[in-house]
């Protein structure tokens, strides 16, 4: 079994992004060797048709299926945030420290336990104040979406125009 392949299974398992040192660790390899079946095995994967894609998002690396792909697979593919918890990251990202009563009155009781769901699974952060919580995304969010605060700020205020012109 080569490394490359060592290191495919790896990124194919993992659920989470993995930096060089981390893969390094799991199959006992030097940094550099890792690099080197890391750079080959991405060169393959761009030499030839496949609808997998290795990619690179700060110092981590993570398999997943090439954008074109997504909608076909949706009917099969299993989903990890349903389409309210979408919803109220939405609201979250675009309303920065919004109060828990703000989404509570947006979305109803109902987004009280998806609400929680996201602060557990660190896609939102809450923050006590007074007798509520402030709530805002995360480093995580940010990560799962491979979207930057900049790059989320600018679709905002892109939104936020095209609103306003209709």
């Amino acid at each position: 079994m080569s490394l490359e392949e060592k290191v495919e299974a790896i990124l194919y398992a993992s659920e989470n992004p993995l930096s060089i040192a981390d893969i390094a660790t799991v199959l006992n390899e030097s940094k550099d060797e890792v690099v080197k079946a890391l750079k080959a095995l991405v060169k393959d994967y761009r030499k030839r048709p496949t609808s997998l894609d290795i990619v690179r998002s700060g110092i981590r690396y993570k398999m997943q299926l090439k954008n074109e792909f997504s909608e076909m697979v949706t009917p099969v593919s299993k989903r990890e945030i349903s389409n309210l918890e979408l919803k109220i990251l939405g609201f979250v990202a675009a309303n920065s420290q919004c109060m828990r009563g703000d989404i509570v009155q947006h979305f109803g009781d109902r987004s009280r336990t998806p609400l929680e769901g996201l602060v557990r699974r660190k896609f939102l952060s809450a923050k006590k104040y007074r007798n509520t919580e402030l709530y805002s995304v995360t480093r995580e969010f940010y990560r799962y979406f491979n979207i930057n605060k900049n790059e989320l700020e600018a679709r905002s205020k892109n939104t936020e125009e095209t609103e306003s012109s209709e």
